[in-house]
């Protein structure tokens, strides 16, 4: 890397260091704490996320939507799926220590992790297991999966491709989640990637933002699909009713007549 690209690479890691800040939730409060309901929309992400948030407004785009009655937006840099210690360096322990155990449960989530996990880690076997470690804590709730774009350098390009290979076979063993193809979108748009072909311009960030509120869209449609009751008719012989009816008569006779 040269001076001058090492220079910008640390301006923006500065920028993205001192800018970041917790999870926001529209509304003002965290769903589920203090007898809140409603629905509840999570994205959890990394730096891409945050991007999205600081330069897009995904809180508020997605807010707007009305799709859901709570929005958190929880991006933070570095972030990896799981496998790890950290809480907030770490999605599935994230959504263990910061919502779970404070109640927070949320209806759907989306989420956009594994552009850091593929520089750290290289095989199927380690993708697998983190992919579900986070799965596993999420729960049945329906889920959208955003998948990897890294083409910073041939060794996180080829683990990009073997990461969202294996994302769309783990998911394939959790009906209420799906993955976004969020690397063909990269690839078909022009001026997305920032220079370090990692993150994203101000521009890219719109996009990755309204890819969010098309994805949350969705999953209220599938929450409500997942909700929806079925009605059951069940025939019942005349003989039947009578004998019920009797019955019914015979003991609200015997409560009205009881001293």
């Amino acid at each position: 890397m040269t001076r001058g690209a090492l220079r910008r690479c640390v301006a923006v890691s500065a920028l993205l260091l001192l800018a970041i800040t917790p999870a926001t939730v529209a509304g003002g409060y965290a769903p589920g704490v203090n007898g809140t309901g409603g629905s509840t929309l999570l994205v959890l992400g990394d730096s891409l996320t945050w991007g999205a948030n600081y330069f897009a407004k995904t809180q508020s785009q997605l807010a707007a939507t009305q799709a859901f009655d709570n929005v958190i937006v929880d991006g933070w840099w570095s972030r990896r799926i799981g496998g790890i210690v950290s809480t907030t360096y770490s999605g599935a322990n994230t959504y263990k220590n910061t919502y779970l155990k404070k109640r927070v449960y949320p209806t759907a989530v989306i989420v956009a992790l594994g552009t850091n996990d593929v520089y750290f880690l290289s095989k199927k076997r380690e993708y697998i297991a983190v992919i579900r470690e986070l799965m596993d804590a999420i729960g049945p709730v329906p889920v959208v999966w955003l998948n990897v774009h890294r083409v910073d350098s041939s060794r996180t390009t080829a683990r990009s491709r073997v990461f969202n290979r294996t994302l769309e076979r783990v998911l394939a063993e959790y009906p209420l989640a799906s993955v976004y193809d969020w690397a063909d979108k990269a690839k078909t748009t022009s001026r997305l990637m920032a220079f370090d072909k990692i993150h994203l311009t101000p521009s890219g960030y719109k996009v990755r933002s309204n890819v969010y509120a098309e994805l949350a869209t969705t999953l209220a449609q599938r929450v409500s699909d997942a909700t929806s009751t079925t009605t059951t008719t069940t025939t019942i012989d005349a003989t039947t009713t009578t004998i019920e009816s009797t019955t019914t008569t015979t003991v609200a006779t015997m409560t009205t007549v009881a001293p």
